[in-house]
């Protein structure tokens, strides 16, 4: 069937419409996850990997000034001072670092593996306190090696699971990241597909029309020179 001028052109311009609204509205959707996936990896995984790290580095400066007071501790100013970093190092701990990490591991963003480590880390913690309240006061009433005793290999268990922990966000970032690429380059590989599409469709509209015009126009000179005559 033979269209007429007016039906190829709007097929033509109603085929490009669709179209590029269809290609915008999928980019759009692809767009989004690829913002909320960024946005995910900043809120969750940047920010339970910083308080991760935040746990090791207070605990490992707690665990040096024990060693510290134990070394030096006869030395009133060296004690007080020690006593006051493994005081600080453990408030920074407890109150900043640990609420930033505990409420995203008990999200659903979280796995399993993540939450068993944290458990690990947090008996050995607690292990590390109780020998520490027992190891000071015999410290100082019985001296240095039976403090060591009591504080033998305590705490050594807790870097690991911070360090897995770690790990395991800075994967799962890469994996999501790698994703939300992969995602925003499939947009803009499709936006440029739909573009050439439209410009053809386009293109071969705008030469029928032309070629239409050009027979009306010629037709009409053809018919003004008979009449002419």
């Amino acid at each position: 069937m033979k269209l007429s001028i007016g039906k190829k052109l709007g097929l033509g311009f109603g085929t490009v419409v669709v179209i590029m609204v269809l290609t915008g509205s999928f980019s759009l959707y692809q767009l989004n996850k690829s913002a909320a996936a960024f946005r995910n990896v900043s809120e969750h995984e940047m920010t339970a990997a910083l308080a991760a790290f935040g746990i090791r580095a207070n605990f490992d400066e707690m665990a040096w000034a024990t060693k510290n007071i134990f070394l030096r501790g006869k030395d009133r100013e060296t004690f007080s001072k020690e006593i006051e970093i493994f005081n600080y190092k453990k408030n920074r701990l407890e109150t900043l670092w640990r609420p930033m990490l505990e409420p995203i591991l008990k999200g659903p963003d979280s796995t399993d593996a993540q939450r068993k480590l944290y458990d690990d880390f947090q008996r050995e913690y607690t292990s590390f306190l109780t020998a520490w309240e027992k190891a000071l006061p015999v410290y100082k009433s019985q001296g240095r090696d039976a403090a060591d005793a009591i504080m033998a290999g305590k705490g050594r268990k807790a870097y690991e699971p911070l360090t897995e922990i770690v790990r395991s966000l800075r994967e799962k970032a890469l994996k999501d990241m790698e994703k939300a690429t992969e995602r925003t380059r499939t947009v803009a590989v499709i936006m440029l597909v739909a573009f050439v599409v439209a410009v053809v469709i386009a293109v071969i509209t705008t030469l029928s029309l032309a070629r239409y015009l050009r027979t009306v126009i010629e037709g009409t000179a053809t018919n003004n020179r008979k009449g002419k005559k």
